[in-house]
């Protein structure tokens, strides 16, 4: 699954000539580290479900797939109702997929490779951050990607007839289970 820059936009600082190779490395590892770990045994089903919903946006003759708004809005976000029937908004995966690309891409993005190994990027008119500043930048996203998959899982949970979760509480409400929703995977 990958983002376009746009999905990007009111995350963070994307220069407009951001190196897109080291984007696409930073979005590979958030999804292979970073969001498989959190949602565990759903992740599979998720990208099943971003295929299903780009192949029919690509070609709307299509018959509509199962339940296409609500997994419209676990992959974009929106409102749902929770328990208590109070409106809750939550991000959606490809928010929560920037969010953590993003704190990878500002880690990634400080470095290149040469012939003769890793450099730091450095000119005469920028002094370049600090490796644990850029870390203390990229934990800040981290965080608030975690926050939007708690949100989102919160959605998935109010919708589990849709959406087989494992990790829901029987009766739909609460966090789920302690044991999945986790990352240690670091920028």
């Amino acid at each position: 699954m990958n983002l376009s820059q746009s999905q990007y936009n009111c995350i963070g600082i994307l220069a407009k000539h951001c190196d897109l190779s080291k984007l696409c490395v930073a979005e590979n590892e958030a999804s292979n580290f970073d969001l498989s770990e959190l949602f565990c045994d759903f992740w599979m089903e998720i990208e099943s479900i971003a295929n299903e919903v780009e192949v029919y946006i690509a070609d709307p003759e299509l018959p509509e797939p199962e339940n296409y708004t609500e997994k419209t809005f676990l992959l974009n976000g929106g409102v749902y109702l929770d328990c208590s029937e109070k409106q809750r908004p939550f991000e959606g995966v490809y928010k929560i997929m920037a969010y953590y690309s993003y704190a990878r891409y500002i880690v990634l993005n400080g470095f290149n490779d040469t012939a003769t190994g890793m450099v730091t990027k450095t000119n005469e008119f920028s002094i370049p951050k600090t490796l644990k500043e850029l870390e203390s930048f990229a934990d800040k996203y981290r965080t608030m990607g975690k926050i939007s998959f708690e949100r989102t899982v919160r959605y998935i949970c109010q919708n589990s007839e849709i959406f087989d979760y494992s990790h829901c509480p029987k009766d739909k409400c609460g966090c789920g289970s302690e044991k999945c929703g986790t990352t240690k995977a670091k920028g």
